[in-house]
């Protein structure tokens, strides 16, 4: 992701009429756009091996698994964003006839990168975690054979659990199914690590 430009706010209607006639991608945050930088090589493949895995284990039972071209729309903080991979099983609920903006996900999956990780731990998990229908939120490292994933409980609270190592497998409730990391990462060349996550972009 880059960083934000001050410019007057825009509505929603005008974002989407801009970003629907767009050679790259931006996000939507509370009227501003936000520029969404490429993703490396390991980035995608492990948002293309989730997704696979995902989509395979839940393929015949109404389930519907969305890569990194679907919008979620975050009402409560005005906002616009494309996770790496979202779905849910069952309906999916759509800002309008379009069906490219996503009202209901169960379950949220981002690749992090080096240059985003603090804002997606921090920042971006909350925007995520105000969505009322999104239960499970997992968080994919590219330097290391690791998940970090956060779920929702029926009190509201957040748990959250660390996976790690080939032998590990994510479970994912909302789509009754789990994810091998032996899976997911065979044949990614991991990143090698960057300094330790410092300040993400500054989003009002």
């Amino acid at each position: 992701m880059l960083a934000a430009a001050k410019n007057p706010p825009l509505p929603l209607d005008a974002y989407l009429a801009l970003e629907r006639a767009a050679e790259f991608k931006s996000e939507f945050h509370d009227g501003q756009l936000v520029g969404m930088a490429g993703g490396t090589g390991p980035h995608s493949q492990l948002a293309v091996k989730i997704a696979g895995s995902l989509d395979r284990a839940t393929a015949t039972r109404g389930c519907h698994i969305f890569n990194s071209d679907m919008k979620l729309r975050i009402a409560e903080n005005n906002r616009v964003c494309y996770p790496d991979v979202s779905g849910l099983c069952g309906r999916p609920e759509y800002l309008d006839e379009t069906r490219d903006v996503l009202l209901n996900p169960s379950f949220i999956v981002e690749v992090l990168s080096k240059s985003t990780e603090a804002f997606d731990r921090g920042r971006k998990l909350a925007l995520y975690m105000a969505l009322p229908s999104v239960v499970e939120i997992a968080l994919v490292s590219t330097v290391e054979v690791r998940v970090d994933k956060y779920t929702r409980q029926p009190d509201a609270i957040w748990r959250f659990d660390g996976y790690s190592g080939p032998d590990a497998a994510v479970p994912f409730t909302s789509l009754g199914c789990s994810v091998s990391l032996r899976e997911a990462y065979a044949g990614v060349e991991l990143e090698p690590p960057g300094p330790e996550p410092g300040v993400g972009p500054h989003l009002a």
